[in-house]
């Protein structure tokens, strides 16, 4: 049995000035029974010290936990086993929630009366000022797989997700010494491959993509490490079967050539099959080809 309905996850980073927001945001929610859980990934300012203030506050229950600085994904690692909830909602340190947000969730879950094939459930993300971000999602029908939604419906833009986490306890990201930056994306669509997820067109969480995020900065020689583990990562769980995701699969090893080249890493031999390596060296020129148009834009 899980101690809430929800677990509210943040990641956090230095972002002392950002995570009031998402409290006061929490603390106006329809729906209440909700922990915050907080994963502070290093912080050398006063994160803690703000944490406190909340906790004293007594407006919510709170769990902060520090970690060593590796990066989101091992503080979502983190997060999932800590996580008391039965639904895991990620809530970035400088993004905001509506009012209603956890209710909406809370509604469309409980509605699925067969969840043994539910991950969870996918909504949308607006900015400030109430535009949505990308596009709404298919509405002919309530049952989406995640990946399709990208790749068959060309469904584009950052969505909302909110997971079972007894699901997300079943798909750990890997951790690699020396890359602080993975895609969560190389999990959502791993955990496609035997999940669907309840789709809501309703905006789910307010975005601001700042400069010293990670969306602003994903040419920065950190995240091009990441890129380049992400696609070997896919091609290694054969996360895109060419059969469903021709486009996709190819894409990988051309994708895999151009971030090692960016990186300057060499992820070849860390490719499982014999039959993908073919495919890398096949596909190596275009990846080149990328990569040479790119390298002008990386920081230096």
């Amino acid at each position: 049995m899980h101690k809430y309905k929800f677990t509210v996850f943040t990641a956090t980073y230095n972002r002392e000035h950002l995570l009031e927001n998402v409290y006061n945001g929490l603390k106006k929610q329809t729906f209440n029974d909700f922990e915050w859980l907080i994963v502070d990934d290093g912080s050398t300012d006063n994160t803690k010290k703000l944490v406190d203030r909340f906790v004293s506050e007594n407006k919510m229950d709170i769990n902060y936990i520090y970690k060593e600085n590796g990066g989101k994904h091992t503080a979502i690692n983190i997060g999932v086993e800590n996580s008391n909830g039965e639904l895991f909602f990620i809530v970035d340190s400088d993004d905001g929630v509506l009012e209603n947000s956890l209710e909406i969730v809370n509604n469309e879950w409980d509605l699925q009366k067969d969840k043994k094939g539910l991950s969870g459930v996918v909504g949308l993300c607006v900015l400030k000022d109430g535009q949505i971000v990308g596009d709404n999602m298919p509405d002919d029908k309530k049952i989406y797989n995640f990946t399709d939604l990208y790749f068959k419906f060309n469904i584009d833009g950052d969505k909302s997700l909110v997971f079972a986490t007894d699901v997300l306890k079943k798909y750990r990201f890997p951790e690699v010494e020396g890359v602080k930056f993975l895609p969560e994306s190389v999990v959502w669509h791993e955990i496609s491959k035997k999940y669907d997820m309840v789709c809501v067109n309703k905006p789910l969480r307010v975005v601001e993509y700042l400069d010293d995020g990670l969306t602003k900065n994903i040419l920065s020689k950190n995240a091009l490490k990441g890129r380049a583990w992400e696609f070997l990562y896919l091609i290694n769980q054969k996360t895109y079967p060419i059969n469903r995701y021709p486009y996709m699969w190819i894409k990988n090893y051309i994708n895999l050539a151009r971030y090692s080249l960016l990186s300057g890493t060499s992820r070849f031999r860390d490719i499982d099959r014999l039959f993908d390596r073919y495919m890398y060296v096949m596909l190596f020129p275009l990846g080149y080809y990328k990569y040479a148009k790119q390298r002008k834009l990386i920081d230096k």
